[in-house]
């Protein structure tokens, strides 16, 4: 390929970079910490090519989907491909791959990491979004091999900040798999439907019995400085009947407690509107019977 100059001569010399290159361990007390860079490396090349990296993206510690006592935990290392290719969370949640076809392209589904995407702790970041509506827990874990679980509510602190100690990183992901009373749903608008960013991004856990919500679980991408989880919203629905009178006065709960800037992915209003029509989406979505388009924005 090279003599037939269909690439650069300096490809011949790329073997023999990679084989160079000194990968740090996991344990390894210096270097900057990077899964596989999918967003890092697009914001700041120039900064990390001088400095030393530890790479932990193939650390077969943070890989892995597993299933026990009712819980799934999902390595912070695993890609979103990892999870469209596991038959049990096809099996778990039927519309996976529709769902995750929403989040970036073929090459980043591939490569980007949940602990990355978490970390990088975007107000919309898709996969933040999906694992709080889960009402999932983290597992962290300090450079001595001490470990400690919080909520992933409580994970996202501020604009770009969270609940990470200096030497600590994300170990995993778990959460409690839906019964056959619990459903699932997840919804995106960008300005393109695939290779787009979210304007808002929604997921929705719920529990029906008998027509009354046991638990209910709905967090919000781009209407807060962090990926919202609507705490006051799912609090008013725990214990409700499912009717259009109660999803009517939660999205009115759910309006006080969002407050969306105006920005090149739409304008704080269009922002509120999308909540509002992706908070009854969930709905018509998941209960077609119970829940008609006409009735809700009537």
């Amino acid at each position: 390929m090279i003599d037939k100059g269909f690439v650069p001569d300096y490809f011949i010399e790329i073997p023999k970079k990679l084989n160079d290159l000194k990968i740090q361990k996991l344990n390894s007390s210096s270097g900057t910490i990077v899964a596989n860079g999918t967003d890092i490396y697009v914001q700041f090349a120039d900064q990390l090519s001088e400095e030393n990296i530890n790479l932990i993206g193939e650390e077969s510690s943070l890989k892995g989907i597993t299933f026990s006592d009712k819980i799934c935990t999902i390595g912070a290392s695993t890609t979103v491909t990892e999870l469209l290719e596991n038959d049990k969370l096809q099996n778990i949640f039927p519309k996976l791959n529709s769902f995750l076809k929403l989040v970036s392209s073929q090459q980043i589904r591939n490569m980007g990491t949940l602990g990355g995407n978490f970390v990088n702790a975007s107000p919309i970041g898709d996969m933040s979004i999906f694992f709080l509506a889960l009402n999932s827990t983290l597992r962290i874990k300090n450079k001595n091999g001490t470990t400690r679980e919080i909520s992933f509510q409580k994970f996202h602190q501020d604009y770009k900040k969270f609940d990470l100690k200096e030497g600590e990183l994300i170990n995993s992901v778990s959460f409690l798999i839906p019964d056959k009373n619990t459903y699932f749903n997840f919804e995106k608008v960008s300005k393109r439907s695939y290779l787009d960013i979210a304007s808002v991004n929604t997921a929705i856990r719920i529990n029906i019995k008998n027509n009354r919500i046991n638990n209910a679980y709905f967090s919000l991408g781009g209407i807060a400085a962090i990926p919202k989880f609507l705490t006051k919203t799912n609090d008013f629905l725990n214990g409700k009947i499912i009717d259009i009178k109660t999803i009517k006065q939660a999205e009115k709960i759910l309006q006080s407690e969002i407050s969306p800037i105006s920005d090149v992915r739409g304008t704080s209003s269009y922002k509120r509107l999308l909540a509002k029509q992706l908070f009854f989406a969930h709905f018509i979505e998941l209960f077609p019977k119970k829940i008609k388009f006409q009735n809700l924005f009537s």
